[in-house]
């Protein structure tokens, strides 16, 4: 399943069921929706769920803002809201998030936004799910076919459903990205 935010840069994901997501959409609205579809899926389960939105981020411009502060999508998912994830146990295998920095652990803010890894971490836990996710900026393909996604850059995590850290993947920068957007 692909939930696109509807002003996602680039390819907006095309799987098995895809979901343009409205910005009226609240976190509830957005997984309660998912595990709908979930329900419905040959089996009850999803063997991956793909969000596709900006990450965010803080700071002024692309060098020194970094990013862990939760995914624009809807109304935003944000810390507060990863105990939501829970509708989704025993219904997703794997969530895969194509945000920039999702991952990426910066200031904490007072609401305790900004430790991505924490924000991934819980995630995985409270779904019962994989969650894959990268610490930088990523940049979209103009195209794609059905049921694939774009390349991830930068460093790339997967969290188990204990919430630990299970695998690791630096697939590096590119030049022209890192010039124009930073290395963070």
């Amino acid at each position: 399943m692909a939930l696109n935010s509807d002003d996602v840069p680039g390819t907006h994901y095309r799987m098995w069921n895809t979901w343009e997501v409205a910005a009226n959409r609240t976190a509830a609205d957005i997984l309660g929706w998912t595990a709908t579809v979930a329900a419905g899926a040959p089996g009850g389960y999803l063997r991956s769920v793909i969000i596709n939105c900006h990450g965010y981020y803080n700071g002024t411009d692309s060098r020194s803002d970094t990013g862990g502060y939760g995914l624009k999508i809807g109304t935003g998912i944000r810390r507060g809201d990863t105990s939501k994830f829970s509708v989704l146990k025993g219904k997703v295998a794997c969530i895969w998030i194509t945000a920039c920095g999702t991952a990426r652990i910066s200031a904490v803010d007072a609401s305790g936004n900004g430790d991505g890894n924490l924000f991934c971490s819980e995630i995985a836990k409270n779904s019962g799910a994989y969650v894959i996710a990268a610490t930088t900026h990523q940049v979209g393909d103009l195209y794609l076919r059905v049921n694939r996604i774009d390349d991830f850059e930068g460093l790339v995590l997967r969290y188990n459903p204990q919430g630990g850290v299970d695998w690791s993947h630096n697939y590096g920068r590119g030049l022209i990205d890192g010039i124009f957007n930073g290395w963070n």
